[in-house]
């Protein structure tokens, strides 16, 4: 497996890469078919994250992405979080994978409305959503106000709701956006609490989509 280690705002010495080689290993032990692996190291200079100062980022590509990345007061302990973390994702993956055809995954069809339940872990979603690849992106201010909406389009193939579970826990999210192969619906699946998850699908009226199509036209 390639291994790239890149330093952002931070200078990564001998010794912090021999520890990185170290762990990633371990990592590779437990994906043997990822071909590459990338390692950012992060020097925060925001003194608001005082004790959190120091970030590691894990990106394993194989068929799929899979991410880890975790914050400490130095850069050895934020390495061991993030390495921990990455090994227990992938031993989950590893784990649903076999079990997928003996036990059903608990699931709950919603309304197309995300619940109140865990709002803060949605925020924190939306925010480590910036660390996806990247798609087209533009940013759409609002008319009066400092606001600015930033809006990223990602090419994706249509996949099963349990699909879409493995990608959201490979990436680390609480939340995952697909086309579901089944009904072809914008849909999105969510972790709820315990071990339970939420799938919400979009549908459009014909009525809507028909006007929807007209407004287009006009503009």
């Amino acid at each position: 497996m390639d291994i790239a280690i890149v330093g952002r705002r931070a200078k990564v010495s001998d010794d912090m890469r021999q520890k990185i080689f170290d762990k990633m290993e371990k990592i590779e032990a437990l994906a043997p078919r990822a071909k590459r692996a990338e390692v950012h190291v992060v020097h925060e200079r925001n003194p608001r994250l005082s004790g959190e100062q120091e970030r590691v980022e894990i990106t394993l590509y194989d068929r799929v992405v899979i991410r880890s990345e975790a914050s400490a007061n130095d850069r050895v302990a934020a390495l061991e979080l993030a390495a921990a973390r990455m090994v227990e994702r992938l031993r989950k993956l590893h784990e649903r994978r076999v079990h997928r055809h003996q036990t059903k995954v608990p699931l709950h069809a919603v309304p197309t409305r995300l619940p109140d339940e865990q709002p803060a872990a949605a925020v924190e979603s939306v925010e480590a959503w910036e660390g996806a690849p990247e798609g087209s992106v533009r940013e759409i201010p609002i008319d009066g106000t400092p606001i600015v909406i930033r809006s990223k389009t990602h090419k994706a193939s249509p996949m099963s709701v349990a699909d879409a579970i493995d990608q959201m826990e490979l990436v680390g999210h609480d939340f995952f956006l697909f086309v579901d192969s089944e009904s072809g619906l914008p849909s999105a699946v969510y972790r709820r609490r315990g071990w339970t998850y939420g799938v919400i699908h979009l549908e459009t009226t014909a009525a809507e989509a028909e006007g929807e199509e007209g407004r287009r036209e006009s503009a």
